[in-house]
């Protein structure tokens, strides 16, 4: 049994090994870093302000010259910081009109790295007012959603840039495909379409091409995108296929402007197919639809095209139909190289794009102007365009690439 000393001691000893291990806490060491950082950094700018104010007053502390403009202390101001808000202290004149060149530069930068920042923020899918938060929370600023809506619109410039950049020259296959987005007009939202085109070359990397908005998803819509991308450089006899669904406007504009092979998306037949099945008889349904588009080559294909005729035509007529109507469009994929077939077969590539738009334009509901929806576009695009960069495919994993992004 301990006495009291020895009971004393320990004590100490365990408060000292809590103090130490505190102490060596990796955020409370990050904290006293960047402490001791922002204090060596206000204390240098502190004085290089000073210095900057006895060199606009043209004399030292003390010294005496006819009619001075006296000195009169300092002001105390916060601006942002990597770390937050840096305190600093402001030399002042008694008279005013000396504005420090240093603190000047200083909150110049902090609210160009504030404003960076969110911008950033936004083009990665942050929500504008979110962004705000994150900011103030971070700099001690005051940015509000219309901030950021403010910030964005420097994004002008690139953004045309990049709209007319030129296109790849070796794409071999070319993705369409619209959807609807609700836009203010004037007193009123109207929905408008938004079509868009994505390229791939025989390397398998993605390219985003451009986009259109209009009124409606129609023949003359697909027809004024397309003559963009062919005045861009797209080049259509090197094109293999133009892949999309089976939406007549596409349709007509791409036999019209490119005479590519035009592949239609087996998964949309697959869904019309199928709603028109009984739910009891789908599961075996379905597997004679994957024999058809899944089989070895197209001979597999039309031979398997017959056996789901013979066994559900009596039965289920409409999608029979279905799968026969423009079998040839749908069978275009078996033309290429197999390890293509992946992401031919289907239009999910573009639709995948698609579904990331939608989901950055769920937060608003509803986009302000057409600037606001291109800008939101040029955010998805690019974002989207850097991972498509990124991506690694190795010869052994082309024949099961999948089209996720």
């Amino acid at each position: 049994m301990r006495n009291i000393p020895q009971y004393l001691q320990a004590l100490a000893r365990q408060k000292v090994e809590n103090k130490v291990r505190t102490m060596l806490d990796p955020h409370l060491l990050q904290k006293w870093a960047a402490e001791a950082i922002a204090k060596q950094v206000g204390e240098a700018l502190d004085a290089q302000m000073l210095k900057e104010r006895n060199e606009y007053l043209g004399r030292q502390p003390y010294q005496r010259l006819e009619e001075p403009i006296h000195r009169n202390g300092f002001k105390k101001v916060s601006v942002p910081f990597i770390w937050g808000l840096l305190g600093l202290k402001q030399p002042v004149l008694r008279r005013g009109g000396f504005v420090s060149p240093t603190l000047k530069a200083i909150r110049q930068a902090g609210k160009s790295l504030a404003a960076l920042l969110a911008s950033r923020l936004w083009l990665k899918g942050v929500g504008a007012k979110d962004a705000a938060m994150e900011i103030n929370a971070a700099f001690g600023t005051q940015f509000n959603k219309n901030t950021i809506t403010q910030v964005t619109q420097t994004l002008a410039p690139a953004m045309e840039d990049w709209e007319k950049q030129p296109l790849p020259k070796d794409l071999i296959f070319l993705y369409l495909d619209a959807l609807y987005v609700s836009v203010r007009r004037q007193e009123r939202f109207e929905k408008t379409a938004l079509l868009v085109a994505i390229g791939m070359d025989k390397n398998f990397k993605r390219h985003f091409l451009g986009f259109l908005m209009g009124s409606c998803e129609s023949r003359e819509t697909w027809v004024a995108l397309i003559q963009n991308l062919l005045d861009r450089g797209l080049l259509a006899e090197t094109l293999h296929l133009v892949i999309s669904d089976a939406h007549e406007g596409i349709r007509e504009a791409v036999k019209e402007l490119m005479k590519t092979p035009h592949q239609l998306c087996v998964v949309h037949k697959f869904r019309n197919a199928r709603a028109r099945v009984a739910q009891s008889n789908r599961r075996a349904f379905v597997k004679d639809f994957h024999q058809v588009f899944w089989a070895v080559n197209r001979s597999q294909a039309l031979v398997a095209l017959g056996k789901l005729k013979a066994t559900w035509e009596k039965i289920h007529p409409k999608a029979v139909e279905t799968v026969e109507r423009d079998i040839e469009e749908y069978l275009l994929f078996f033309d290429e190289d197999p390890k293509f077939w992946t992401i031919t077969r289907s239009s999910n590539l573009v639709e995948r794009f698609v579904e990331e738009i939608q989901r950055r334009l769920k937060p608003a509901r509803g986009m302000q102007n057409e600037f606001e929806l291109e800008k939101l576009l040029y955010a998805v695009a690019t974002a989207q365009q850097e991972r498509w960069n990124r991506l690694k495919v190795h010869s052994s994993r082309k024949e099961n690439l999948t089209t996720a992004a």
